[in-house]
């Protein structure tokens, strides 16, 4: 009793104080979820802005694009203008487009030639019949419709009002038009307008293109050397609806100035305001100033403050309590030691089971949590999921930055894929950069499993601030592999979607894939063909043959490309696309590149000595061009062989030249300082602008060969194989067509006066000797596929 009392004091001041901070903490936390709802609309108004900002550059890049390709080839007919449109300039283009229109400045001495030529032209005729008359004033020039792309229903509704001069301010069109295109072309800037016409909101980005002249610095220069202007139009509703997604609950305004003028209302949408919404305003600089203002309120997720406050205050009641009890236990000290024993217990327990990086759980506990998961799917005949998470290009953030920044933006990774998972679910993190997420009950679950997958790799992609360690914003993607079921052991699950995993990767990176029982049978045949690939290159069962490339003039062969090949000693030769993908993900793909640089060197230095001068051409792949060794592996290739550089052409493909096009431009310019061509390969598969063409020192354009394929089927593929043939002459690029089969490919091919090609009908890959015989042979016969 003595003891009682004497704690007791002690136990009250513990219990009151307890209640005081209760209330405090409760009163707190109700202020802090008061606060939540304004960062809510702030990270919602933010990817608002971020999606209409993407929107506006894609618009205003097809602009740019449409202005260079009028810059380049300015005496381009309608029907010209109309077949680039509709196959490369009309693949840009999004829902919200209504199509463009090119007027051009014609002087009056050219007046009646410019309307003899545009009136024939059948693209014109197609979209106005009757041409109205333009008769000729005393004006030194004039601003005429010149072609169109997707604006028929655009130039129907105001035919006669377009075909009118858009300078002279006499006139409808010029009355409106004249002062935006004088603006625009003393600017040399792409001016933005905001009308309402055909029942809609539209948005006009109009561009002066010039001639290719020395100075355009003044405004009267660029007025004399002005060759017309661009006018796209575009439905702004679409934009505003694409933007705000399905935030119904917020209303967006964009504002616009052009050079020199004040700020324009563009358009505004959305939820009507009401009282407490919150607001939002971001410039952001788009060729010129764009200003978006988001405006609405987050809805309310989860416990109301109230019942947060009650819950809390509730909370450190019992805790006070608790206290109230542990402080008069503490008067023995028996029980003292067994608390501390416990404490420790836990924090070692806590230890051994979670990542002292990130604090997530580690592989031993995920494992014991997805057993759990399972045990209870099984009762219930409820599935569970596993995502398995990857970092593309972890790696490079480890090499270049060092392993501190690596190991913070690894905790940025768990913070975002903790917030994105529920409570009930599992976020851990298993190695280096694999992550993997338990989703309980995904078949039940409102969102799917690929659709929480989406969500993750949504959150991975945006750029991450690294507390200026890097000195700019890091942006990587990630990769998912998704299993879901009752398997028998948690190992088999998380088996099952790291193999997803690996099929992710395989197919380029950066997407999800859910695992499929045939998968597990293709992956053990990969990780048997993988380890045999580590032993092909020392065992001598790598080798290359050679296929022929030709001047189609002449048809004489002028080169060659190196073609890696595999004689494995028990499944014959296997097909490069079977093994070089695998060569490519496990890292092999850099010794095997550099020993394919080397024979190829040595065999074309071979040539030369026998009085055999052939171009020697070779592939290197995306891995290989990110690799630091890459430089040093051709250099010592050259000069082992003695190869003249001029005589080695390094082929990339066009996809792999796009992914990082600055670092890409720095690593092509240093090959090209050592004297080797360089050649994009699958030329149009991908996607490079007219910039980046220019930008990169390379010297031809190999034509990717499913458009010589579809030649003799598709008039779009004729058309396209003309554009891009035209483009290489217009940026002085050899061009070389790939898979040429027959004689009408091939006299095709000469109409449009490609500059070289290969293909069965010339040749198929040959060994050495082989080759060697069909070139001693050449003037004689042509080595048709067997």
């Amino acid at each position: 009793m003595r003891l009682m009392r004497a704690w007791k004091p002690v136990a009250v001041t513990v219990l009151v104080l307890g209640m005081g901070i209760s209330l405090t903490g409760a009163l707190l936390l109700r202020s802090a979820a008061g606060k939540g709802q304004p960062r809510a609309f702030q990270s919602t108004a933010s990817d608002i802005t971020t999606a209409l900002a993407t929107l506006l550059r894609r618009d205003t890049d097809f602009v740019t694009t449409t202005r260079g390709v009028w810059t380049m080839q300015p005496n381009l007919s309608p029907s010209e203008y109309q077949t680039w449109y509709d196959t490369l300039g009309g693949s840009q283009q999004q829902a919200d487009s209504l199509g463009t229109v090119i007027v051009r400045s014609v002087p009056a001495s050219g007046l009646s030639a410019f309307l003899v030529r545009r009136n024939a032209d059948p693209a014109f005729r197609a979209l106005i019949p009757s041409p109205a008359r333009v008769a000729q004033g005393h004006q030194a020039r004039y601003c005429l419709l010149a072609a169109s792309g997707g604006v028929a229903q655009v130039v129907s509704a105001s035919m006669q009002l377009g075909q009118g001069d858009w300078c002279g301010r006499q006139s409808t069109i010029g009355a409106f038009e004249a002062p935006l295109l004088q603006q625009a072309t003393d600017t040399g800037q792409t001016l933005v307008v905001s009308l309402r016409a055909l029942g809609l909101p539209l948005m006009m980005l109009e561009a002066p293109f010039y001639g290719r002249v020395a100075g355009l610095a003044s405004g009267a220069q660029r007025r004399a050397a002005v060759q017309g202007w661009t006018i796209s139009a575009f439905d702004v509703s679409k934009v505003i609806r694409l933007a705000l997604g399905a935030n119904r609950a917020y209303s967006l305004a964009l504002y616009h100035r052009n050079p020199g003028g004040p700020v324009q209302q563009i358009a505004i949408a959305g939820a009507r305001p009401s009282g407490g919404d919150l607001t939002q305003t971001q410039t952001v600089a788009i060729d010129s100033p764009w200003t978006i203002a988001i405006r609405g309120r987050a809805p309310l997720t989860g416990l109301s403050p109230n019942a947060q406050v009650l819950l809390a205050f509730g909370g450190g009641e019992i805790v006070s309590v608790l206290g109230f009890l542990l402080v008069i236990a503490m008067g023995r000290s028996r029980e003292q030691a067994l608390r501390l024993v416990d404490q420790k217990t836990g924090q070692l327990r806590h230890q051994a089971l979670h990542d002292a990086l990130t604090g997530l759980p580690n592989r031993v506990l995920a494992l014991d949590r997805a057993e759990q998961m399972l045990a209870r799917a099984r009762r219930n005949q409820e599935p569970i999921a596993a995502l398995y998470i990857d970092i593309d290009g972890f790696k490079h953030v480890n090499d270049t930055f060092g392993h501190g920044t690596g190991d913070e933006f690894l905790r940025l990774v768990a913070e975002r894929i903790s917030a994105v998972v529920r409570e009930s679910d599992t976020a851990a993190r298993l190695s280096g950069d694999e992550f993997v997420v338990l989703l309980d009950r995904s078949a039940t679950l409102d969102v799917g499993p690929q659709l929480a997958a989406d969500r993750l790799l949504e959150v991975l992609r945006e750029p991450y601030d690294l507390n200026g360690k890097t000195g700019r914003q890091l942006s990587l993607t990630a990769s998912i592999g998704v299993a879901h079921g009752m398997n028998e052991t948690a190992e088999e699950l998380l088996a099952n979607a790291d193999i997803a995993l690996r099929e992710a990767k395989l197919q380029g990176k950066n997407q999800t894939v859910v695992f499929e029982s045939e998968m597990y049978t293709a992956t053990q045949d990969r990780l048997v063909l993988e380890m045999d690939l580590g032993e092909a290159l020392a065992n001598d069962q790598l080798f290359l043959v050679y296929q022929p490339t030709f001047d189609l003039e002449s048809e004489r062969a002028i080169g060659a490309e190196a073609l890696l090949r595999w004689r494995h000693p028990t499944r014959g030769v296997i097909r490069p696309d079977l093994f070089i993908p695998i060569a490519e993900e496990s890292g092999l793909i850099v010794p095997i590149g550099r020993w394919v640089l080397e024979q190829a060197c040595a065999q074309a230095a071979t040539w030369a000595e026998q009085g055999r001068s052939l171009m020697m051409s070779v592939n290197v792949s995306g891995r290989q061009l990110d690799h630091d060794t890459l430089i040093d592996d051709v250099r010592g290739a050259l000069e082992r062989s003695r190869l003249d550089p001029g005589m080695l052409t390094l082929e990339i493909t066009e996809t792999t030249l796009m992914r990082d096009a600055d670092a890409t431009t720095e690593r092509l310019a240093a090959l090209k300082r050592l004297g080797v061509r360089i050649a994009i390969d699958d030329f149009g598969t991908g996607y490079s602008s007219l910039a980046y063409l220019r930008q990169f020192p390379v010297d031809s354009l190999k034509i990717d060969r499913s458009f010589i394929s579809g030649m003799g089927r598709s008039e779009q593929s004729a058309a396209l194989i003309h554009t891009l043939v035209r483009l290489g002459k217009t940026l002085n690029l050899e061009t070389l067509a790939e898979g040429i089969e027959d004689r009408d490919q091939l006299k095709a091919l000469q109409l449009q006066h490609c500059d070289h090609g290969q293909g069965f009908l010339f040749a198929k890959p040959l060994e050495v000797e082989t080759i060697e015989k069909f070139l001693d042979t050449q003037g004689d016969q042509t080595l048709a596929p067997s």
